[in-house]
């Protein structure tokens, strides 16, 4: 898996690329937060080390932009004088973990190890995304209805349609979603909704 690390100090992109490189993993790295954003590929599954506090941009900022875009990208923080606040906002915008420099490569390890998790996890949801943008508008609003435990005939009643066309929209939206059963059509839709 791709790792990646953004700094703006350079001798600590090199002494974490050089403990990532050791650890085996294949890194890339900026000292430029902006440069790292025009560059990387948001959906390209792939951790990050990014450092807290930097100039013009600093991780949080960086982190909310990689949220925004539905990026693929663990977030693991780095700092050099750890702040409280700043770890729980971190944690709050699904960072992986906050630690502080020099990094300790034990900690590291771990980190990794669920950030890798977290990868998954965010991969699962993009592709849920992906089969829930081929849903149709009146498809996405049967689907909503039936996750909120509405029957086909009060969803009818609400749509003002035919029972039959809650069925064909609810039969479509199944076979599009790739989904057998009510069980996995309500567990893509809490993803979806994450």
């Amino acid at each position: 898996m791709q790792l990646y690390v953004v700094d703006d100090d350079h001798q600590v992109v090199a002494a974490n690329c050089f403990l990532l490189n050791a650890m085996g993993h294949d890194t890339r790295s900026w000292t430029s937060p902006e440069q790292f954003l025009a560059e990387v590929d948001p959906m390209q599954p792939a951790i990050l080390l990014l450092d807290l506090a930097m100039p013009e941009l600093d991780g949080l900022a960086v982190q909310q932009t990689l949220l925004a875009r539905d990026a693929t990208i663990a977030v693991i923080l780095l700092t050099g004088h750890g702040d409280v606040a700043q770890a729980v906002s971190a944690m709050k915008q699904g960072a992986v973990d906050f630690l502080e420099k020099p990094v300790d490569a034990k900690r590291l390890a771990s980190a990794l190890a669920q950030a890798k998790l977290k990868v998954e996890q965010l991969v699962a949801q993009a592709q849920v995304r992906q089969l829930f943008e081929q849903l149709s508008a009146r498809e996405r609003e049967v689907v909503s209805l039936v996750a909120a435990g509405h029957t086909n005939k009060v969803i009818a009643e609400h749509l003002c349609v035919a029972v039959r066309t809650v069925e064909v929209h609810r039969a479509s939206a199944m076979s599009k979603l790739q989904v057998g059963n009510m069980a996995e059509l309500l567990n893509y839709w809490q993803q979806y909704q994450q």
